[in-house]
């Protein structure tokens, strides 16, 4: 019977805390007992006279209070307390002190116990209409000031990040990199990504976005596809049974091969960005124009202009060209029809329906506002002549990885005709890689180079006047970033003081593996860019706050889509003529194009936005010369 009574007691005792302090309640409510039991058959008649219930009362006041009780005199001293009275009293006493220090220790050890297990963060997160980041690494924080400065104008925004990390450490490393996060709350919480019971902790079905994180590691996709997996089958599964609204999901992919397995994974609510072709166009594009990468960034950051949709059902019955000049600081720039479908730079004939929405670049989604202005337009100064054919570039490519075929694709599309690119990579099998290229790619003259790029004696026997663009690139898929992106350094720093010496004028763009190297390299020009994974950060911050946007930054990365051009502005508007932009738009929309800023070459050197002016007012003055470029949406999609 005893060891059946301790077996019981040990399995209380190990039910935890609450088990604990039960146990202990009975053992004082027990003694609590004895004690009025003790006081009703030994104390004096005038104790007993007070009645059970005010005995009862005394007894746990001792129980609960030992020291307190006992420097009460509550038995009066006549007529005397006999001593068995005493013994018991003391005996009793001394057990409710034991009892109450056991009972504080308990709840001592409790709190800490909670404590610890919040401090692991393992406490399932209680929010709505919140920002879900699965994963961790050095995007994390991009996307995190960014979302920050999506819900500036909110009054409660939460963002809530789920990693193999422990919960403090998360916290502190925002707080280090990202600053004060006002008015958004960041809530941590430790957890493997690929776990569905972990990722409910975050409350995913709840939220209004989720953001899956690609690993810092060689199996980045597979883990990426995992976490797609358990999400799809237990977080928007759990929203769609419900009724709620599911919510969209935001990742991207590092080799282009793994795309169609991500999508399958993730199913209609997810999209995913191909890390590999949008890095390789981005390398591209911004090295072909100077000046773009500006305008990128100025389009996918939060703190600048950035683009809206916008309902306009007054504008209903207008033209895709009457509605271009009714937004005085807004450039409208295409159209959303009610079926989803993204039509950017329609043609000017295009009636717009009550339904549709405007596609605009605005500062921010209040700030698309119809103007009853008139525009002023000085008819005299638009160019009328042709534009000038584009001359053909040489290309200068410094290095190889896994993303350089798909950029020499891009610069056969985007590249002038009888353009040039050469390639000086130290690679055995050099010679079979070009080959293949110039079979698939016979419109691109393609020339090689087997020799280190990092090797200054090298580049010196490089003819870098010939070049107009130079980019430089280091092994994506090495597992040593530090290293890869040591020798790109290197090649970079090589390429300036060389252009210093003779004075070329080519740009650059440089690829960096780590994106904390980047301010090691800080660009000393608008042409000198340190492209890295931060405009891949913005674009998953822009596409959680805003899933249809996904579809338009396709078509404005995709080389056969619409694509944003730096033209000389002589080609628009006549040299130091004094005009308002609606002219350059007017001037624009001739050439079939949208009109959305301009650069200002006596500024093309001051920090930060070297003379780049994306979404002017358009009724404030300007003189374009000869020098200057106009920033157009070109092309249709």
């Amino acid at each position: 019977m005893l060891r059946r009574l301790r077996y019981r007691f040990d399995n209380a005792m190990a039910r935890g805390t609450p088990a604990m302090i039960g146990v202990i309640a009975v053992a004082m409510l027990v003694l609590a007992v004895l004690n009025a039991i003790t006081l009703l058959v030994l104390a004096p008649d005038t104790v007993r006279k007070e009645g059970a219930a005010s005995v009862l009362w005394r007894s746990a006041l001792r129980v609960l209070n030992p020291p307190g009780m006992l420097q009460r005199d509550y038995i009066p001293a006549d007529p005397p307390v006999g001593v068995a009275y005493r013994i018991v009293s003391t005996v009793i006493t001394i057990i409710g002190i034991l009892l109450l220090s056991t009972l504080i220790g308990v709840l001592g050890a409790g709190i800490q116990r909670k404590l610890s297990k919040l401090r692991k963060g393992r406490s399932v997160v209680v929010e709505s209409d919140h920002t879900v980041i699965l994963g961790w690494s050095e995007q994390v924080h991009m996307i995190i000031s960014e979302l920050v400065k999506a819900n500036r104008n909110q009054k409660y925004a939460c963002v809530t990040v789920l990693a193999p990390k422990d919960k403090v450490q998360m916290e502190d490393a925002v707080r280090e990199r990202v600053g004060d996060t006002a008015p958004t709350r960041v809530v941590c919480r430790t957890g493997d990504p690929t776990r569905i019971s972990d990722i409910r902790l975050v409350n995913p079905r709840e939220a209004r976005s989720i953001i899956v994180l690609p690993p810092e590691h060689d199996d980045a996709d597979i883990a990426v596809i995992k976490c797609l997996l358990a999400v799809t089958s237990g977080a928007l599964a759990e929203a769609s049974d419900g009724g709620r609204p599911v919510p969209h999901v935001v990742t991207s992919i590092v080799d282009d091969h793994n795309l169609p397995a991500a999508l399958i994974a993730g199913g209609a609510h997810t999209h995913v960005v191909s890390a590999q072709c949008f890095i390789a166009r981005l390398l591209v594009q911004t090295s072909l124009q100077s000046g773009l990468s500006i305008v990128y960034t100025e389009l996918l950051e939060f703190d600048g202009d950035e683009i809206y949709m916008s309902a306009q059902p007054q504008l209903a019955g207008q033209t895709f060209g009457e509605a271009v000049y009714t937004f005085r600081t807004s450039t409208v720039i295409g159209l959303r029809r009610l079926d989803g479908q993204i039509l950017l730079n329609p043609p000017a004939d295009t009636r717009i329906l009550r339904t549709d929405q405007i596609v605009a670049i605005s500062e921010d989604d209040d700030t698309v506002v119809p103007s009853d202005e008139i525009p002023a337009i000085t008819f005299e100064a638009i160019v009328t002549d042709e534009a000038s054919d584009p001359r053909s570039e040489r290309v200068l490519l410094l290095g190889w990885n896994a993303r350089t075929p798909e950029a020499v694709n891009q610069l056969a599309k985007l590249a002038p005709k009888g353009s040039r690119l050469d390639i000086v990579a130290d690679l055995p099998d050099l010679d079979d890689r070009v080959e293949k290229l110039r079979t698939r790619l016979p419109q691109l003259e393609l020339g090689l180079l087997a020799a280190d790029p990092a090797d200054r004696v090298v580049l010196e026997g490089v003819d870098l006047a010939a070049y107009q663009h130079v980019m430089v690139v280091g092994d994506a898929g090495a597992i040593d970033k530090s290293a890869t992106d040591s020798r790109t350094l290197m090649t970079l720093l090589h390429l300036r003081d060389l252009a210093t010496q003779h004075g070329h004028g080519f740009s650059v763009v440089t690829e960096m593996a780590d994106d904390r190297n980047r301010t090691l390299a800080q660009a000393a020009h608008a042409d000198d860019f340190i492209l890295s994974d931060n405009l891949l950060s913005l674009r998953m911050a822009q596409t959680s706050e805003n899933p249809e946007l996904n579809r338009l930054f396709q078509e404005l990365f995709d080389p056969e889509g619409c694509q944003i051009r730096l033209r000389p502005a002589q080609e628009y508007v006549r040299p130091h003529a004094t005009i308002t932009f609606y002219t350059v738009v007017e001037a624009a929309l001739r050439r079939d194009q949208i009109a959305i800023g301009y650069r200002l070459a006596r500024h093309a050197q001051r920090k930060p936005d070297y003379g780049i002016v994306v979404n002017p007012d358009k009724a404030t003055l300007l003189s374009l010369t000869g020098g200057d470029k106009v920033i157009v949406l070109d092309g249709r999609c």
